[in-house]
């Protein structure tokens, strides 16, 4: 079953009335089946986070649909729209967006309290995802008092903890070091083969984008290539750096040492 699906997407940004009209996403068909995990990659300017962002649903298309799980978000009123997003997806992202003045129990449980849920539901839950990030030991900690993979892992809790129908995650290891960002994406791994998450996942970096299943390059906009990881993560490394030295543009070269 297809969770995401995008037909004959497009983004544009300017006038017809004789300004130029700049084309940040053209004919995008895309299709996430449920449990993919997907990575996005591409050069700065390609398209990457406009695609993200009319997935979130934080921004609309030109032209185009989209649907996530059987319904297309662009067809409901502000009210829908916020109800859709809090109960069917879920964020991650490169700066964490944990509130400093709560723990990170409170933190991770904020999408249950919004739904009204009752307390133990919530704490049944909270307990469960966080023993699974391995972070149950640091619930009643302040988001200052633990490191930065540790604090993303609370991420990942809360943007899983309602369960939505998919996970959408913006360079979610760009504020770490080598050790921290493999925490993380072990830790989203067994989100996604444990858990069953479907999971996009848009990133410059080879090493987090070899722990997808699938991944979609995009150039000028449109899409370009894709590639799918067989047995060894090693060789989807070097995979994913073969497409992106033929890609071109700006990649992270620090990131071939973390393999």
């Amino acid at each position: 079953m297809a969770v995401l699906k995008t037909d004959n997407l497009c983004k544009t940004y300017g006038s017809k009335n004789g300004n130029a009209v700049y084309k940040a996403l053209e004919q995008v068909y895309l299709e996430v089946q449920e449990g993919e995990f997907v990575g996005i990659m591409g050069p700065s300017g390609s398209g990457k986070t406009t695609l993200l962002n009319l997935l979130a649903t934080i921004d609309k298309p030109t032209s185009g649909h989209i649907q996530i799980n059987g319904t297309n978000p662009n067809g409901l009123n502000n009210k829908e729209l916020a109800l859709f997003r809090r109960r069917q997806l879920g964020f991650i992202f490169q700066d964490f967006n944990l509130l400093e003045t709560l723990s990170l129990k409170e933190n991770i449980i904020l999408p249950l309290v919004l739904e009204n849920k009752k307390p133990a539901e919530i704490e049944q839950r909270v307990q469960d995802i966080a023993r699974t990030l391995n972070i149950a030991h640091l619930l009643d900690k302040r988001t200052y008092e633990v490191s930065g993979g540790q604090q993303q892992r609370a991420a990942i809790a809360r943007a899983m903890i309602h369960n939505p129908a998919l996970l959408l995650a913006d360079e979610l290891t760009g504020n770490l070091d080598s050790k921290a960002a493999k925490d993380v994406m072990e830790s989203l791994k067994e989100m996604n083969e444990e858990r069953g998450a479907t999971i996009l996942m848009v990133t410059h970096d080879p090493f987090a984008a070899s722990y997808c299943k699938r991944i979609i390059f995009i150039k000028d906009g449109r899409l370009f290539n894709e590639i799918r990881r067989g047995a060894s993560r090693q060789s989807f490394f070097q995979q994913i750096l073969d497409a992106l030295s033929y890609l071109g543009g700006d990649f992270d070269d620090l990131s071939t040492a973390r393999s």
